[in-house]
Protein backbone atom coordinates (compact mmCIF):
# COMPACT_ATOMS: atom_id res chain seq x y z
CA UNK A 1 0.00 0.00 0.00
CA UNK A 2 1.30 3.22 -1.21
CA UNK A 3 1.17 6.65 1.36
CA UNK A 4 1.70 9.99 0.50
CA UNK A 5 4.28 11.78 2.97
CA UNK A 6 4.84 16.06 2.57
CA UNK A 7 7.96 16.49 3.91
CA UNK A 8 8.82 19.71 4.75
CA UNK A 9 12.19 19.29 6.75
CA UNK A 10 14.53 19.33 3.42
CA UNK A 11 16.84 22.85 2.80
CA UNK A 12 19.46 21.18 0.91
CA UNK A 13 18.26 18.56 -1.75
CA UNK A 14 21.82 17.37 -2.61
CA UNK A 15 22.62 16.74 1.11
CA UNK A 16 19.33 14.78 1.54
CA UNK A 17 19.83 12.74 -1.48
CA UNK A 18 23.58 11.77 -0.26
CA UNK A 19 21.98 10.97 2.74
CA UNK A 20 19.47 8.46 1.12
CA UNK A 21 22.43 6.73 -0.63
CA UNK A 22 24.15 6.90 2.59
CA UNK A 23 21.73 4.72 3.62
CA UNK A 24 22.25 2.15 0.88
CA UNK A 25 19.53 3.91 -1.00
CA UNK A 26 19.86 3.57 -4.87
CA UNK A 27 18.57 6.87 -6.28
CA UNK A 28 17.76 7.60 -9.98
CA UNK A 29 16.58 10.92 -11.10
CA UNK A 30 13.52 10.79 -13.82
CA UNK A 31 11.87 13.74 -16.14
CA UNK A 32 13.42 16.88 -15.25
CA UNK A 33 12.19 19.83 -16.06
CA UNK A 34 12.97 23.91 -15.89
CA UNK A 35 10.32 25.57 -15.63
CA UNK A 36 8.88 29.19 -16.86
CA UNK A 37 9.34 31.08 -13.02
CA UNK A 38 13.14 29.71 -13.23
CA UNK A 39 12.59 26.53 -10.74
CA UNK A 40 12.99 23.22 -11.47
CA UNK A 41 10.66 19.98 -11.42
CA UNK A 42 11.99 16.76 -11.16
CA UNK A 43 11.19 12.65 -9.75
CA UNK A 44 13.15 10.61 -8.24
CA UNK A 45 12.88 6.83 -8.11
CA UNK A 46 14.42 5.59 -5.11
CA UNK A 47 15.24 1.59 -4.84
CA UNK A 48 16.55 -0.56 -1.97
CA UNK A 49 17.76 -3.67 -2.93
CA UNK A 50 17.45 -3.56 -6.26
CA UNK A 51 13.40 -3.02 -5.59
CA UNK A 52 11.56 0.55 -6.04
CA UNK A 53 10.38 1.47 -2.71
CA UNK A 54 9.72 5.25 -3.35
CA UNK A 55 8.96 8.27 -5.76
CA UNK A 56 9.95 11.62 -4.82
CA UNK A 57 8.80 14.58 -5.98
CA UNK A 58 11.24 17.98 -6.10
CA UNK A 59 10.32 21.27 -6.30
CA UNK A 60 13.32 23.40 -6.54
CA UNK A 61 16.00 26.05 -7.49
CA UNK A 62 19.47 26.02 -8.03
CA UNK A 63 22.38 28.55 -7.91
CA UNK A 64 21.29 30.04 -12.04
CA UNK A 65 18.36 31.68 -9.34
CA UNK A 66 20.17 34.39 -8.20
CA UNK A 67 20.36 35.52 -12.03
CA UNK A 68 16.29 36.00 -11.67
CA UNK A 69 16.67 37.45 -8.08
CA UNK A 70 19.10 39.89 -9.35
CA UNK A 71 18.47 43.41 -11.30
CA UNK A 72 19.91 41.33 -14.35
CA UNK A 73 16.74 39.59 -15.19
CA UNK A 74 15.28 43.07 -17.11
CA UNK A 75 18.03 42.90 -19.85
CA UNK A 76 18.76 39.90 -21.81
CA UNK A 77 22.63 40.54 -22.40
CA UNK A 78 23.13 41.11 -18.34
CA UNK A 79 21.42 38.44 -17.78
CA UNK A 80 23.07 35.98 -19.88
CA UNK A 81 26.27 37.13 -18.42
CA UNK A 82 25.00 36.24 -15.02
CA UNK A 83 24.31 33.35 -16.21
CA UNK A 84 27.60 32.23 -17.34
CA UNK A 85 28.84 33.96 -14.33
CA UNK A 86 27.10 31.15 -12.29
CA UNK A 87 27.98 28.60 -14.43
CA UNK A 88 31.35 28.46 -13.90
CA UNK A 89 31.61 30.13 -10.53
CA UNK A 90 31.82 26.30 -9.08
CA UNK A 91 28.56 27.53 -6.66
CA UNK A 92 25.96 24.36 -6.86
CA UNK A 93 23.35 23.73 -5.10
CA UNK A 94 19.61 23.01 -4.88
CA UNK A 95 16.90 24.62 -2.18
CA UNK A 96 13.31 23.25 -2.06
CA UNK A 97 11.01 25.74 -2.54
CA UNK A 98 8.15 23.16 -2.18
CA UNK A 99 8.28 20.63 0.54
CA UNK A 100 9.25 17.05 -0.92
CA UNK A 101 6.07 14.51 -2.05
CA UNK A 102 7.50 11.12 -0.99
CA UNK A 103 5.56 8.78 -2.03
CA UNK A 104 6.34 5.22 -0.25
CA UNK A 105 5.28 2.45 -1.90
CA UNK A 106 6.92 -0.20 0.68
CA UNK A 107 6.23 0.52 4.63
CA UNK A 108 8.82 0.72 6.52
CA UNK A 109 11.25 2.23 4.70
CA UNK A 110 12.46 5.55 4.63
CA UNK A 111 11.10 5.97 8.15
CA UNK A 112 14.60 6.11 10.18
CA UNK A 113 15.83 8.89 7.80
CA UNK A 114 12.36 10.97 7.75
CA UNK A 115 11.94 10.43 11.18
CA UNK A 116 15.96 12.07 12.06
CA UNK A 117 16.27 13.93 8.89
CA UNK A 118 17.85 17.66 9.98
CA UNK A 119 19.64 20.32 7.48
CA UNK A 120 20.47 23.92 6.64
CA UNK A 121 20.06 26.24 3.91
CA UNK A 122 23.55 25.02 1.52
CA UNK A 123 23.99 29.01 1.30
CA UNK A 124 23.84 31.77 3.72
CA UNK A 125 21.16 33.74 1.84
CA UNK A 126 19.26 30.54 0.75
CA UNK A 127 16.30 31.41 2.98
CA UNK A 128 15.72 34.85 1.33
CA UNK A 129 16.33 33.27 -2.18
CA UNK A 130 13.40 30.83 -1.41
CA UNK A 131 10.79 34.01 0.12
CA UNK A 132 11.66 36.18 -3.33
CA UNK A 133 10.85 33.10 -5.40
CA UNK A 134 7.50 32.40 -2.86
CA UNK A 135 6.64 36.18 -3.31
CA UNK A 136 6.97 35.81 -7.21
CA UNK A 137 5.17 32.99 -7.73
CA UNK A 138 2.18 32.84 -5.22
CA UNK A 139 0.73 30.03 -6.70
CA UNK A 140 4.18 27.89 -6.29
CA UNK A 141 2.26 25.09 -4.31
CA UNK A 142 -0.26 24.04 -7.20
CA UNK A 143 3.13 22.65 -8.88
CA UNK A 144 4.46 19.44 -7.87
CA UNK A 145 0.82 18.65 -7.19
CA UNK A 146 0.20 18.22 -10.33
CA UNK A 147 2.77 15.88 -11.14
CA UNK A 148 1.55 14.22 -7.97
CA UNK A 149 -1.72 13.30 -9.81
CA UNK A 150 0.17 12.06 -12.55
CA UNK A 151 2.45 9.86 -10.87
CA UNK A 152 -0.43 8.47 -8.82
CA UNK A 153 -2.90 8.31 -11.88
Amino acid sequence: MSRIIVFDKVRNLEKFISELRGLGYVVEYGPHAVLEDHSELTTIKVYKDAKLVAYIIAHYITQYYRAVASASYEDDKAFLNKLYELKYSGEKWSIPVNPLYIVKLVENELDRLLGSYEDSYPVEDGESLVKAYRERNPNHTRIPRILLARLVE
